[in-house]
Protein backbone atom coordinates (compact mmCIF):
# COMPACT_ATOMS: atom_id res chain seq x y z
CA UNK A 1 0.00 0.00 0.00
CA UNK A 2 1.04 3.48 -0.73
CA UNK A 3 1.83 5.53 2.21
CA UNK A 4 0.20 8.98 0.73
CA UNK A 5 -2.88 6.52 0.54
CA UNK A 6 -5.00 5.47 3.60
CA UNK A 7 -8.01 3.14 3.32
CA UNK A 8 -8.68 5.15 -0.05
CA UNK A 9 -7.94 8.54 0.65
CA UNK A 10 -5.21 10.57 -0.57
CA UNK A 11 -2.97 12.19 1.99
CA UNK A 12 -3.86 15.92 3.46
CA UNK A 13 -1.68 18.41 2.60
CA UNK A 14 1.00 20.34 5.02
CA UNK A 15 -0.73 22.43 7.12
CA UNK A 16 1.49 25.19 6.79
CA UNK A 17 -0.24 27.98 8.20
CA UNK A 18 1.68 30.32 5.72
CA UNK A 19 1.35 28.30 3.33
CA UNK A 20 -2.94 28.10 3.60
CA UNK A 21 -6.01 30.29 2.52
CA UNK A 22 -8.23 31.14 5.46
CA UNK A 23 -10.49 28.73 4.49
CA UNK A 24 -7.69 25.82 5.14
CA UNK A 25 -6.91 25.16 2.00
CA UNK A 26 -2.90 25.41 0.40
CA UNK A 27 -2.62 28.67 -1.73
CA UNK A 28 -2.03 26.94 -4.98
CA UNK A 29 -5.83 25.62 -5.05
CA UNK A 30 -7.20 28.49 -4.38
CA UNK A 31 -4.53 31.30 -5.87
CA UNK A 32 -3.56 32.08 -9.43
CA UNK A 33 -0.23 31.47 -10.18
CA UNK A 34 2.20 34.01 -9.14
CA UNK A 35 4.12 32.89 -12.66
CA UNK A 36 0.66 34.04 -14.80
CA UNK A 37 0.47 37.14 -12.97
CA UNK A 38 4.21 37.88 -12.98
CA UNK A 39 4.38 39.48 -16.65
CA UNK A 40 3.21 43.26 -16.63
CA UNK A 41 2.88 43.32 -13.19
CA UNK A 42 6.32 42.63 -11.76
CA UNK A 43 7.51 45.81 -14.23
CA UNK A 44 4.91 47.74 -12.95
CA UNK A 45 5.22 46.78 -9.47
CA UNK A 46 8.95 47.92 -9.28
CA UNK A 47 9.01 50.80 -11.42
CA UNK A 48 6.09 52.66 -10.60
CA UNK A 49 5.90 52.83 -7.04
CA UNK A 50 9.04 54.74 -6.51
CA UNK A 51 7.99 56.59 -9.68
CA UNK A 52 4.63 57.80 -7.68
CA UNK A 53 6.47 58.58 -4.55
CA UNK A 54 9.07 60.97 -6.45
CA UNK A 55 6.11 62.56 -8.42
CA UNK A 56 4.27 63.00 -5.35
CA UNK A 57 7.13 65.05 -3.61
CA UNK A 58 6.94 67.46 -6.41
CA UNK A 59 7.07 70.97 -4.56
CA UNK A 60 3.48 71.74 -5.74
CA UNK A 61 1.38 74.13 -4.16
CA UNK A 62 -1.43 71.99 -1.61
CA UNK A 63 -4.38 71.52 -3.24
CA UNK A 64 -7.66 72.79 -4.03
CA UNK A 65 -9.83 70.22 -4.23
CA UNK A 66 -11.65 68.39 -1.50
CA UNK A 67 -13.08 65.72 -3.74
CA UNK A 68 -10.51 63.08 -5.39
CA UNK A 69 -11.30 60.04 -7.64
CA UNK A 70 -8.79 57.20 -6.17
CA UNK A 71 -6.97 54.30 -8.15
CA UNK A 72 -5.80 51.57 -6.13
CA UNK A 73 -3.27 49.73 -7.78
CA UNK A 74 -0.26 48.20 -6.35
CA UNK A 75 1.22 46.59 -3.26
CA UNK A 76 4.36 44.88 -2.17
CA UNK A 77 4.71 42.41 0.65
CA UNK A 78 7.80 41.56 2.87
CA UNK A 79 7.16 38.23 3.08
CA UNK A 80 6.76 36.25 -0.06
CA UNK A 81 5.71 32.86 1.39
CA UNK A 82 2.56 33.14 0.38
CA UNK A 83 1.32 34.08 -3.14
CA UNK A 84 0.16 37.23 -2.69
CA UNK A 85 -1.27 39.53 -5.75
CA UNK A 86 0.64 42.35 -5.93
CA UNK A 87 -1.37 44.31 -8.84
CA UNK A 88 -4.98 45.60 -6.62
CA UNK A 89 -7.01 47.57 -9.03
CA UNK A 90 -9.45 49.33 -7.72
CA UNK A 91 -11.53 52.75 -7.76
CA UNK A 92 -12.76 55.10 -4.54
CA UNK A 93 -14.06 58.06 -3.64
CA UNK A 94 -12.24 60.60 -1.20
CA UNK A 95 -13.48 63.78 0.32
CA UNK A 96 -11.12 66.02 2.86
CA UNK A 97 -12.35 68.24 5.44
CA UNK A 98 -9.23 70.24 6.14
CA UNK A 99 -10.71 72.42 8.73
CA UNK A 100 -11.89 70.18 11.32
CA UNK A 101 -11.52 70.59 15.18
CA UNK A 102 -9.27 67.55 15.69
CA UNK A 103 -7.52 68.11 12.28
CA UNK A 104 -7.62 67.11 8.41
CA UNK A 105 -9.70 64.27 8.25
CA UNK A 106 -10.48 62.36 4.84
CA UNK A 107 -13.46 60.46 4.46
CA UNK A 108 -12.87 57.68 2.28
CA UNK A 109 -15.06 54.50 -0.11
CA UNK A 110 -14.11 52.78 -2.52
CA UNK A 111 -13.47 48.74 -4.08
CA UNK A 112 -10.30 46.86 -5.31
CA UNK A 113 -9.31 43.30 -5.80
CA UNK A 114 -7.05 43.21 -1.88
CA UNK A 115 -3.71 40.94 -1.80
CA UNK A 116 -5.79 37.58 -1.30
CA UNK A 117 -7.30 38.14 -4.59
CA UNK A 118 -10.53 38.89 -3.10
CA UNK A 119 -13.13 41.88 -3.98
CA UNK A 120 -13.33 43.98 -0.88
CA UNK A 121 -15.63 46.83 -0.39
CA UNK A 122 -14.01 49.52 1.95
CA UNK A 123 -15.39 52.60 3.92
CA UNK A 124 -13.14 54.77 6.51
CA UNK A 125 -11.29 57.43 7.65
CA UNK A 126 -8.00 59.34 7.48
CA UNK A 127 -6.53 61.76 9.92
CA UNK A 128 -3.22 63.24 8.78
CA UNK A 129 -2.13 66.11 11.81
CA UNK A 130 1.53 66.12 10.70
CA UNK A 131 2.28 68.25 7.55
CA UNK A 132 5.94 68.28 6.23
CA UNK A 133 5.96 70.57 3.02
CA UNK A 134 3.43 68.54 0.16
CA UNK A 135 2.97 65.37 2.68
CA UNK A 136 0.62 64.72 5.50
CA UNK A 137 1.51 61.86 7.95
CA UNK A 138 -1.09 60.19 10.39
CA UNK A 139 -3.40 56.77 10.45
CA UNK A 140 -6.23 55.20 7.94
CA UNK A 141 -9.24 53.57 9.90
CA UNK A 142 -11.41 51.63 7.74
CA UNK A 143 -14.19 48.38 7.50
CA UNK A 144 -13.33 46.47 4.70
CA UNK A 145 -14.79 43.34 3.40
CA UNK A 146 -12.43 39.99 2.26
CA UNK A 147 -9.81 40.28 5.17
CA UNK A 148 -8.93 38.11 7.96
CA UNK A 149 -10.04 40.77 10.06
CA UNK A 150 -12.75 43.71 8.92
CA UNK A 151 -11.04 46.28 11.16
CA UNK A 152 -7.97 47.49 9.49
CA UNK A 153 -5.90 50.54 10.79
CA UNK A 154 -2.98 51.43 9.13
CA UNK A 155 -0.30 54.23 9.28
CA UNK A 156 -1.03 56.27 6.38
CA UNK A 157 1.61 59.32 3.91
CA UNK A 158 -0.35 61.65 1.60
CA UNK A 159 1.10 63.71 -0.53
CA UNK A 160 -0.90 65.77 -3.29
CA UNK A 161 -0.30 68.58 -5.60
CA UNK A 162 -3.33 70.92 -6.83
CA UNK A 163 -4.70 67.82 -9.56
CA UNK A 164 -2.97 64.54 -8.39
CA UNK A 165 -1.78 62.75 -5.14
CA UNK A 166 -0.86 59.53 -3.73
CA UNK A 167 -1.65 57.59 -0.48
CA UNK A 168 1.06 55.55 0.80
CA UNK A 169 0.11 52.92 3.38
CA UNK A 170 3.25 50.87 4.86
CA UNK A 171 2.43 47.97 7.72
CA UNK A 172 5.82 46.02 9.18
CA UNK A 173 5.54 42.25 9.50
CA UNK A 174 3.56 41.59 12.56
CA UNK A 175 3.49 37.97 13.94
CA UNK A 176 0.99 35.87 11.64
CA UNK A 177 0.81 38.90 8.84
CA UNK A 178 3.23 40.00 6.12
CA UNK A 179 4.17 43.73 6.36
CA UNK A 180 3.62 45.88 3.01
CA UNK A 181 3.78 48.92 1.40
CA UNK A 182 0.69 50.16 -1.04
CA UNK A 183 -0.04 53.01 -3.37
CA UNK A 184 -3.01 54.74 -4.41
CA UNK A 185 -3.30 57.53 -7.01
CA UNK A 186 -5.65 61.03 -5.92
CA UNK A 187 -6.85 62.64 -9.03
CA UNK A 188 -8.90 65.98 -8.03
CA UNK A 189 -12.57 66.30 -8.96
CA UNK A 190 -12.92 69.70 -8.35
Amino acid sequence: MNPGHRAGRERAPDRDPAAMSDGGRPHSACQPDRARRAGSGALIRWWALPALAALSLLPLPPAAASDWLVISGLSHHFQQRRDWREVNPGLGFERDHRDGRYGPWTFSAGYLRNSYDRPSLYVGGRWTPLALGPLRVGAFGLLASGYPSPVLLLPAITAEGRRFGINLLAVPNLPGYSGYVGAQVRIALD
